[in-house]
């Protein structure tokens, strides 16, 4: 597709995940800010032609170095995903986490550079978590500060039992605070609202259109079920109407493309060598932890006390979301090991010529919080035919 000559900042930018659909299809990507530099410089590493800000979006001299950049050009595009950390389904959900603030300096960069267009992607929790509504009054900031200190008492209960440390009389407490925090949800129906809503009204009251939509990455031709709320946001004196991309991918409508599986994606490297510069890098197991896998099933995990990590994926469906999962990551359906971080970059469809910088631990981090390169590409493709309607 041909250069449209718009002019995109990315924020929250990571590895290069989202960004990757449009420096691929010609878009000028020309700022991008992350937070942490091993993860910079792999974006940088990939993307040289970039201005790659490191440092804290939250601080205010980050902000005025992107504000610089813009300076004497039009910022057409914003694009990033605010750290999802607070809104996830496998997360504590805390409300009040300062990771699910990170959307105010988002709304920061909107204001001031005014883009055409806005796409902020985050996970499915986004879709049924609520947040406080803005402006509470005196009693409405207590009422919501009892209900959250409840809260946090039930979760370091139910993390106690979880590990069996807790007491008799902790167990006797916990039970009356699940009675507690039930009764105060309902009376907190008034002042809180659901942060996909509180995500809209925020854009339209400076100015969007904004539309939202879930996809499913499988969708996609990515060898991954991993869903993701995709926002896209149009400045209101703009012709443009908001449109998401068409599947191309189904399990079973005969008339797209099948799901994309596992083996698809990384059979070929099931017995080549470990390659530290492809990030192909074995993890080493004791002999007992070998045993455990080669007795689990495909479609099961090691332990079964933990759902997701040392997931042992079905070689012939796409693979479960990605996740950095602190080590434990996917099990291989044949090799009796983890996945290495190349396999896993492959399910999140990385091509190989991407290269991975920092540690290993930092490189698992990196791709789990990327959005698929496959799902990015359709969502620039969007993009550009948005425009061509103009």
């Amino acid at each position: 597709m041909n250069n449209i000559n718009k002019n995109v900042l990315e924020l929250f930018g990571g590895c290069g995940g989202l960004g990757y659909g449009f420096h691929k299809h010609s878009f000028n990507i020309e700022c991008c800010n992350e937070l942490e530099q091993q993860i910079a410089d792999t974006y940088k590493h990939n993307y040289p032609d970039t201005n790659v800000i490191v440092g804290d979006i939250t601080m205010n001299d980050i902000k005025q170095k992107i504000y610089l950049h813009f300076k004497n050009k039009t910022c057409h595009i914003i694009i990033g995903g605010p750290p999802c950390v607070a809104y996830s389904l496998s997360g504590k959900r805390d409300p009040r986490d300062p990771r699910g603030q990170l959307f105010k300096d988002y709304i920061d960069m909107v204001i001031n550079l005014k883009p055409e267009i806005c796409i902020m992607e985050n996970v499915k929790g986004t879709l049924n978590m609520l947040h406080d509504k803005d402006n509470l009054n005196k009693e409405e900031k207590k009422q919501a500060d009892k209900h959250y200190d409840l809260e946090k008492k039930k979760i370091i209960l139910e993390d106690k039992n979880k590990h069996k440390t807790i007491t008799d009389n902790e167990k006797k407490e916990l039970v009356q605070l699940k009675k507690q925090v039930k009764q105060s949800e309902k009376n907190m129906s008034n002042i809180r609202i659901k942060v996909s809503e509180k995500i809209k009204k925020t854009f339209n009251d400076i100015g969007y259109n904004v539309e939202y939509k879930l996809l499913n990455s499988a969708n996609y031709g990515v060898p991954q079920l991993r869903e993701r709320v995709i926002f896209i946001a149009v400045r209101n004196d703009l012709k443009l109407n908001i449109t998401f991309p068409e599947e191309t991918h189904s399990k079973n409508d005969l008339d797209k493309k099948k799901w994309v599986s596992v083996k698809d994606a990384i059979d070929d490297l099931k017995l080549k060598e470990e390659d530290k510069s492809l990030s192909h890098i074995f993890t080493k197991h004791s002999h007992s932890f070998i045993e455990k896998i080669k007795n689990t099933e495909c479609g099961k995990p090691v332990n079964p006390k933990y759902s997701e990590s040392n997931f042992k994926c079905n070689p012939n469906l796409p693979s479960n979301t990605v996740k950095e999962n602190h080590g434990a990551v996917f099990v291989h359906y044949e090799n009796n090991r983890s996945m290495t971080p190349r396999e896993l970059a492959r399910l999140q469809s990385f091509p190989d010529n991407f290269i991975f910088k920092g540690t290993k631990s930092s490189i698992l981090k990196q791709l789990g919080n990327a959005v698929p390169c496959l799902l990015s590409e359709c969502i620039a493709k969007n993009i550009i035919n948005m425009y061509k309607y103009v």
